[in-house]
């Protein structure tokens, strides 16, 4: 695995954001993760792309290394929390690309902020959610009954998950980096998940507030879609339906579409199929060299 050359905060406006860089040349890139996760569940990215590019992700507000503000979680702050992380770190028209939470903020951030960059990929998410909390898909409710709970140690807190459906069959070394990322060594020994819990709680009040279907036809950049179709625990349970995927790209200009039916929501971005890794670096490809040629 490649290591970052970049580890360290970086203080935007009022609060301090984790941040974490893979390479050093190229265009830049920036990586937005899902609800409960952190900047290194993108490893397998970096490993395939920071040869060429600059790949960048930090920790959402209240989310690993991060600051964990009393309030202020939804779609639109975090769009306005990226716009002034880009503006600090002098980045020229980065391509965005969000799996899950990190996909709806990155859609809003293209309809709000058309001119901050030059291309949008969308990971497993983009329509709009659920519409109360009983439709919330069971493998998502285990993911945040985690937080706020210590488990005895790191091994123990591994140990559950390898026996879990996911990510236990899948487990390597970048999953393993992701969850040693997760996790706050306590004095007693024990671990607990470093996302907050009142963060992704009142996250779950605000996501109506994004409309993920009021964005599409304002966005103006090329855009890559990628849907993961295997379910999780039980039949239709993905986050996002391939009917969903298809009105998503039906009403985004320039939106290439493709489904992974053997990835679920997780999966997908682990690198256990290369797929999604190298349809982002033919993207980013694509993408880069149009912008190069109109300078």
């Amino acid at each position: 695995m490649i290591k970052p050359i970049r580890d360290e905060q970086i203080v935007i406006g009022s609060i301090a954001l984790h941040c974490v860089q893979w390479g050093t040349h190229g265009s830049p890139v920036i990586f937005l993760h899902g609800l409960t996760a952190n900047a290194f569940c993108f490893q397998t990215f970096a490993d395939e792309l920071a040869t060429e590019y600059q790949v960048i992700a930090y920790d959402l507000r209240g989310r690993g290394d991060s600051a964990k503000p009393a309030s202020g979680y939804s779609v639109p702050i975090h769009a306005a929390d990226l716009a002034q992380f880009i503006a600090t770190q002098h980045l020229q028209c980065p391509v965005i690309i969000g799996h899950s939470l990190g996909a709806l903020i990155a859609l809003y951030f293209a309809a709000h902020y058309p001119d901050k960059l030059s291309g949008l990929v969308l990971i497993d998410a983009g329509a709009p959610l659920w519409q109360n909390p009983a439709e919330q898909p069971a493998w998502l409710t285990a993911a945040i009954t985690r937080l706020g709970t210590p488990t005895p140690s790191f091994e123990d807190y591994k140990a559950r998950l390898q026996k879990a459906p996911f990510p236990g069959p899948h487990w390597n070394d970048a999953i393993n980096t992701y969850f040693e990322h997760d996790i706050t060594h306590q004095n007693d020994g024990s671990v607990i998940s470093k996302a907050a819990l009142h963060a992704i709680l009142e996250e779950g009040q605000n996501f109506y507030q994004a409309h993920p279907d009021q964005q599409w036809e304002h966005v103006q950049v090329p855009t890559l879609l990628l849907r993961a179709g295997q379910k999780l625990f039980v039949e239709n349970d993905q986050l996002l339906s391939e009917q969903a995927a298809q009105s998503i790209q039906q009403h985004i200009a320039n939106c290439r579409y493709i489904n992974y039916p053997t990835l679920n929501h997780y999966t997908i971005i682990f690198g256990i199929e290369q797929g999604p890794a190298q349809e982002i670096r033919k993207f980013l490809y694509e993408t880069t060299t149009k912008i190069e040629k109109t300078r």
